[in-house]
């Protein structure tokens, strides 16, 4: 990343620990195992949380249901609104990346399926957990404010805006770590560099977070133009 042309390593060391091309000893993928199938026990009950939670407001919307008496009786009360049409995207995202996460992590935590499959399932399915947290805090801030807006509109925009302090909460670690490496980057180049590698690492975190909210939201707006497959 600083353009460094040579470095130090004990490739004697690596070799000793790892094996030639990096092949595992025996007693190593055993741990590895242990550790992907731990991994998968824990987060999986995360997914199915969520998945329980999405299905459940699916069924549950803010605003209630016309009467049946009325024209298009059972029918959402806050259907072609804007904010309605986000909600049904977010919590329709929340429940698919987080169904797909959980089929994931049955795949990861199963010693019949080969270690390589198992971690790029384990690694995929993590992603999708996050995609569907992020799509959950939508819905959840979306739903309160369908609730809140007719009578109290400061508290819903107040919830709307507190609400994404859970992602940003999220990626403390992998932050802490940027912030831990801006010694060592200011020290081999300059500032302005720096600070541009930092605003990079920083529009590309924020892609890779938050596109479910991009599709939430742009859908939205489609929903509402009048435009019709």
């Amino acid at each position: 990343m600083v353009g460094a042309r040579s470095g130090t390593s004990r490739e004697d060391h690596f070799e000793e620990k790892y094996g030639r091309n990096h092949r595992l000893k025996p007693e190593e993928k055993n741990i590895e195992s242990d550790s992907m199938k731990d991994a998968t026990q824990t987060l999986s009950i995360g997914s199915v949380l969520i998945a329980t939670v999405t299905f459940g407001a699916t069924f549950a919307l803010p605003g209630g249901y016309k009467a049946d008496d009325r024209p298009n009786g059972g029918s959402p009360t806050l259907a072609g609104t804007y904010a309605f049409d986000a909600f049904m995207m977010a919590n329709t995202l929340a429940f698919i990346c987080s169904s797909m996460a959980t089929v994931g992590f049955m795949f990861s935590g199963t010693p019949m399926v080969n270690r390589r499959s198992r971690k790029f399932h384990l690694r995929s399915s993590v992603h999708f957990m996050e995609a569907s947290v992020t799509s959950l805090t939508a819905a959840f801030a979306l739903g309160v404010y369908l609730v809140l807006a007719p009578v109290a509109y400061k508290t819903a925009i107040a919830i709307c805006v507190v609400s994404p302090f859970a992602l940003l909460w999220k990626n403390v670690d992998y932050w802490k770590r940027w912030i831990r490496f801006a010694g060592p980057l200011l020290a081999r180049n300059r500032p302005c560099w720096t600070l541009q590698e930092f605003a990079r690492q920083f529009v590309w975190s924020i892609l890779l977070e938050l596109w479910p909210l991009v599709i939430i939201f742009c859908w939205a707006a489609f929903a509402n133009t009048g435009t019709h497959f």
